[in-house]
Parts: C-alpha cells; structure tokens; sequence
C-alpha cells in the first residue's frame, strides 16, 4: 500500500515538473515576443537593379511580434530569386517586399497594412521627427513625450512607446510602385503626418500624450527589436548635472551579431 502511495506520489510529482517546465518555456517564448519566424535576409550588399541569387540570400530568425507583412518569408525564396531590387540593399538588412521591383500596380491601402488586433493612428511630427524626408514606411520609431508633470510646471521627456512600425508618412505607404517623386509628392500634401501601428491601448495612451504635450519619434535600426527597460523620465535637472550627463554619453557596447545561415 505504501509503495503505491509512494509511486502515484512520484508519477503526480514528475507530471508537476514537466508542465512546470511547459509553463515556463510558453511564458518566455511570449515574453520574447512568440515563436521565431525565418525571414529572408541579405548578405551582401545588393545595387539597385540588380536581380536577387541564392548567393546573395540567407535566413534569420525574428520573434513573430515582430515580422510584419513587408518581411519576405523563407519559405518565398523561389518566388523572389530572379527579380530585381529597386532599392540598395545593404548586407544584414532584412529582406522586405517593398524593396523589390514588380510590374504590377499595387496601391496598397492602409487597413490591408495592419495585423489583426492592431489599428493605424496618425501623429502630425516636426521637421526632426520626419527626419527631413528620409522617414519611410516600414521603419521602425520610439516615441517621446515631452509636457508638464501633472500638478505642476515641470517640463518632463520620457519614452512612451517602443518599437513602433511606421505604416505609412504622408499617403506614402511603401507600395513598389510609388516612385520617390510621387512619395514626396504625397508628403508635401499630407504635410508631416506619420501613421503607425497600434494596439488600441496604445492608440489611447497616444491620442491622450497628442493633447498633453509634444511627441517626438526617434528612428530605430530595423533589425533591433530590444525593448529598454527602466529607462528614468529627463528634466531639466538633468541637463545640467555633469554627472548625468557622462553616464548618458557612455555608449552601449554593440551585441554580438546574430549567427547568418546561408542558403545554399
């Protein structure tokens, strides 16, 4: 009798351990933003104009929070071998659909852009947040906030969101067969306005900060997709303290790349 008490004991006891260990994989497979998605990449820099070759292409991996629709898939590399970019592509750069040149007119409108679950909101930006024209669809942005503390006169900077995909600037939304001329065209009507993707909190906090103060997008590298922590609100004490001011100019140490699988 004890022995069996003693094995149901076990067997309840290794059945605990190993949904323990389930749980815990799932909570950090979310925490990292889900499972990895293969996406293509580049691994030497390719000209514009110039076709896409197996020897040009490799494979990375990027948590599926991450990879959006403009993201070219692994399993795509046949239908993209062969056509040309129109658009340099540097080495390590993840492959995107809008850096191919296609013959056909694909006018994308912006609702077909998002995810499901995600919304558009449009921020009107300044002449730094638009990066004097350089700003694209399909760029990744922080965005800051800059107002007075609630209950007082103290002017106060501190990030409101992170990692945020600009959906479109203007009416520019990256389509292959937007020209440069015609996405400044479209930017000189629209004036500054940025549109980017959205959880609908988010979408709250942000049409809440549009009225509060001034917002400030700062451009991020496509491919770092690391969301800072603990990051301290800025005032104006902290401009002038010399302390503050040495351990912000400390620049982060680069982490080690990402190991390139080619395709053979």
């Amino acid at each position: 009798m004890n022995r069996t008490a003693l094995l149901a004991a076990a067997a309840v006891a290794i059945v605990g351990v190993a949904l323990f260990g389930l749980y815990m994989k799932r909570f950090e497979t979310e925490a990292a933003g889900g499972e990895p998605v293969e996406v293509l990449m580049v691994t030497g820099d390719i000209d514009l104009g110039e076709p896409l070759t197996m020897q040009k292409l490799g494979v990375r991996q990027l948590p599926q929070a991450y990879v959006e629709d403009r993201h070219v898939l692994s399993s795509d590399q046949q239908r993209v071998l062969g056509i040309r970019v129109n658009t340099p592509v540097r080495a390590n750069q993840s492959l995107l659909w809008t850096d191919l040149a296609t013959t056909a007119s694909e006018r994308r409108d912006l609702s077909t852009l998002l995810r499901e679950g995600m919304r558009a909101l449009t921020v009107r930006t300044g002449v730094t947040s638009a990066f004097g024209g350089l700003l694209r669809a399909g760029d990744r942005v922080d965005v800051l906030l800059t107002a007075n503390r609630p209950g007082g006169e103290e002017r106060v900077t501190v990030p409101l969101l992170q990692n945020v995909l600009v959906l479109a600037v203007g009416a520019d939304t990256g389509g292959p067969d937007q020209s440069d001329e015609e996405a400044e065209q479209a930017n000189n009507r629209r004036g500054r306005d940025v549109s980017l993707a959205v959880t609908l909190e988010q979408a709250t906090l942000l049409t809440h900060a549009r009225d509060r103060g001034e917002l400030q997008l700062i451009l991020r590298n496509p491919d770092d997709v690391e969301i800072v922590g603990g990051v301290p609100e800025t005032t104006d004490t902290d401009l002038i303290e010399a302390e503050r001011r040495r351990r912000i100019q400390i620049r982060r140490q680069p982490e080690e790349q990402q190991t390139i699988e080619r395709i053979e």
